[in-house]
């Protein structure tokens, strides 16, 4: 815009310019005033003193009056000019800012509610993990899953089987319902009779098949209810079910779709990062834009402004002198004066006058806008100040806050893998502690029952000793017994020799009794009387 008023100033010091819009400042260029004000070859304050020239009192009424009338035109061209300047900065006013409002709310925060949603699935698992590791429930937790799972399993097997029972039946239902179809259609005499007495015979057995299986269909359709609403059976880990469920949800998500979780969580925060960039960069662009209009507009209303400076000080100069050419139309102190030079000389007074009070209000309303002017600096500083902070903010995010936010991002990621990496650690030791508790107390158990084996082998030897003295006990008993019926033994061997011995004489005297008795039946003289001495044998041998 400074351009541009240049440029208009320029094009207003060329001879005959002419100004587009209203009519009445066609001929601009021509005004005395004009001329003055944008002469580039005068100082402030040579233009102070021609405003001055111009101003103060001289020559004829109506000469005076004209250039009251150039001034006045003058300051509504001004006037033209700073609304001129007010389109302007109107039209250039960036028209984009809405919809920057509006690209930083929808991509900013989608972006960040989507790096939020990848994100709490992951630290909801390595929180829920945490939580029943250092509550010591993670094993209770795993098996119950892991009877959820086989519950389940056997839930949806069972369904599945009825399911494709149904289907089955389903079909041969059709199948049948087909068959009777077709049987009605088995006729005698050539189709023109009656139903056929095997066919009906037929299709009353078919249609008993079909009522059973449209029962077992309808059972079917009853189990299958039910099976579905079925649900879940209530766990056991009371306030650690919720823990549960994310330790559940990571073990039955494949490692696969776990990278693939994380590579989204990695992505989504890059997005973020060159969004935020992006937008950031947008925003410092119009701020940019901003800037140079609130510069346009201020040094616009500087130059303005430094015009109205001009006029006010050649107003008061002008005032002042017009005084003095007052003062100079008084009455003469001697009071000599003829009615015609009284008459021109008030005359030429009043038009003073009429100049002055014209001066007077033309000051009034200069120095009205000057002071609207030196306001609307300050606003424009002000507004320059607040555009410069938010460029200075936008530059420090830009510079600052989207590198600190992704260092903060990178920090976050690789805190996750970490403490899903500690959580991995720390679950892997708790798991090796627990195989060595369950060994040790397996070691445990073998080397009680071994102490156990060895006082049994005790009591087994005790019990072998007892055993042992009492077989001892045995054995002597045996061995008294056993020397008491040997000795027995031998007397009584000692009298079956002795009876052997006798009972072998007898056998002998028996075996001889032929010889020793004669024929003629009497004894031989030469055989001797026997003595029977000896003890009678058990066996009556050789008694009569």
């Amino acid at each position: 815009l400074t351009e541009q008023v240049r440029g208009r100033q320029a094009t207003a010091l060329k001879p005959m310019a002419e100004t587009e819009g209203d009519p009445r400042f066609a001929g601009i260029a021509a005004n005395p005033f004009f001329s003055v004000m944008f002469s580039e070859n005068s100082s402030p304050e040579q233009k102070r003193s021609e405003i001055t020239k111009l101003l103060t009192f001289e020559g004829t009424k109506e000469e005076n009056r004209e250039k009251l009338k150039a001034f006045e035109l003058f300051k509504e061209y001004l006037q033209s000019q700073r609304e001129e300047m007010a389109q302007e900065i109107i039209r250039l006013t960036d028209t984009g800012t809405f919809s920057e409002l509006k690209h930083v709310y929808d991509e900013l925060n989608n972006s960040l509610v989507d790096f939020d949603n990848r994100m709490k699935p992951l630290t909801d698992i390595i929180d829920a993990v945490y939580t029943l590791r250092t509550n010591g429930m993670t094993m209770e937790a795993f098996q119950e899953i892991i009877r959820d799972r086989e519950r389940e399993t056997k839930l949806s097997a069972e369904k599945e089987k009825k399911r494709s029972e149904f289907e089955v039946l389903k079909s041969k239902s059709g199948s049948i319902g087909q068959d009777i179809a077709s049987l009605g259609e088995s006729r005698s005499f050539f189709g023109l009779g009656p139903v056929k007495e095997e066919a009906r015979m037929a299709i009353a057995q078919k249609r008993q098949e079909l009522s059973s299986i449209e029962d077992r269909l309808d059972s079917l359709g009853s189990e299958i209810a039910e099976l579905d609403k079925q649900a879940p059976t209530a766990s056991e880990l009371g306030e650690f079910s919720e823990q549960k469920l994310k330790l559940r949800e990571l073990l039955d998500i494949s490692a696969e779709e776990h990278k693939q979780r994380q590579k989204d969580l990695v992505d989504a925060a890059v997005k973020f990062v060159t969004t935020a960039k992006t937008r950031v960069g947008s925003v410092r662009e119009h701020l940019g834009q901003m800037n140079g209009q609130v510069e346009n507009l201020f040094d616009a209303n500087n130059m303005m402004g430094s015009v109205y400076a001009i006029l006010n000080e050649g107003i008061k100069t002008a005032s002042s002198n017009n005084q003095k050419v007052r003062d100079a139309l008084q009455p003469p102190a001697s009071g000599a004066e003829d009615m015609i030079a009284q008459m021109a000389r008030e005359q030429k007074k009043m038009a003073v006058e009429q100049h002055i009070t014209a001066l007077d209000a033309s000051a009034a309303d200069t120095m009205a806008t000057y002071a609207d002017l030196t306001s609307g600096a300050i606003r424009i500083k002000t507004m320059k100040d607040a555009v410069d902070q938010q460029a200075t903010r936008a530059r420090t995010m830009h510079s600052q806050g989207i590198s600190g936010v992704a260092d903060r991002l990178s920090v976050v990621l690789q805190a996750v893998s970490s403490a899903a990496l500690g959580e991995a650690s720390a679950m892997a030791k708790e798991t090796l502690q627990q195989m060595a508790d369950n060994t040790n107390k397996v070691a445990q158990k073998e080397s009680i029952r071994i102490a156990m084996g060895v006082e049994e082998q005790n009591t087994e030897l005790a019990k072998a000793i007892d055993d042992l003295g009492a077989y001892g006990e045995v054995v002597r008993a045996a061995t008294s017994i056993t020397r008491e019926g040997i000795t027995d033994m031998r007397k009584k061997l000692d009298e079956l020799k002795k009876l052997a011995e006798n009972v072998q004489g007898d056998v002998q005297d028996a075996i001889a009794v032929n010889a020793d008795v004669p024929r003629d039946g009497t004894a031989s003289a030469a055989a001797p009387q026997k003595t029977d001495k000896a003890p009678p044998s058990p066996f009556k041998i050789g008694k009569s």
